[in-house]
């Protein structure tokens, strides 16, 4: 007796969203299968009638998925600034798929959504108006952040405190009554080397060999 061929369903309806007519619902035996952009959907091959093969929902579904990860990753953006790097692991601890995560961050950045240059500028200045830090322990502090050791370093040398900004700090440290190894501690941990550091506390006056 001869087997009978199981046919792929065909594509009901790309039905649109009444939030947002450019986004379908794909529609197969009365069910949706996925949610997409409809140009997403038409480039992929998904209209009506098409048949519903397992390659055509493999192609769909991750475009559905990077979709949904890019959607979570613009509201990232809208609270606050990421590199590409901390914005995809965000978006995996959120449950999105590695892949839909790295997808969505790529295309993101090819918008211009994402810049890690500009965001290592902005990151550098925020680090250092909380005090001086030395330009290694920046270009580190950036570096953990997910940016490219290139656009670190540049970023760092840009907003590297100077001898000058530890002593301004260290001769409000004085006044503040802090002692001189308290405030030399407080250099050292943003990668001041001790050269610099006791120049800084001399010239802001402190008796380092009393």
């Amino acid at each position: 007796m001869a087997t009978r061929t199981r046919r792929n369903p065909p594509i009901d309806a790309l039905r649109a969203l009444t939030a947002d007519p450019n986004v379908v619902e794909v529609r197969v035996g009365g069910r949706t299968v996925a949610t997409l952009p409809r140009a997403r959907a038409e480039a992929l091959g998904a209209a009506v009638g098409t048949a519903w093969t397992p390659a055509l929902a493999a192609r769909v579904g991750a475009a559905a998925a990077e979709a949904l990860a890019r959607e979570a990753a613009l509201a990232f953006l809208a609270r606050r600034a990421w590199s590409a790097a901390l914005l995809a692991a965000r978006l995996v601890r959120a449950g999105h798929d590695e892949r839909a995560a790295a997808d969505a961050v790529a295309a993101l950045v090819a918008d211009g959504w994402l810049d890690d240059r500009a965001y290592a500028q902005a990151r550098a200045g925020q680090l250092s108006r909380r005090g001086a830090m030395a330009a290694e322990a920046l270009e580190h502090a950036l570096v953990e952040e997910g940016v490219a050791e290139r656009v670190a370093r540049a970023a760092a040398k840009g907003e590297a405190g100077s001898t000058d900004d530890l002593v301004r700090e260290a001769r409000a440290a004085r006044r503040a009554g802090h002692g001189a190894s308290r405030v030399a501690g407080r250099f050292a941990r943003r990668g001041f080397d001790a050269d610099t550091i006791r120049t800084a506390l001399e010239r802001a006056g402190y008796d380092l060999d009393a």
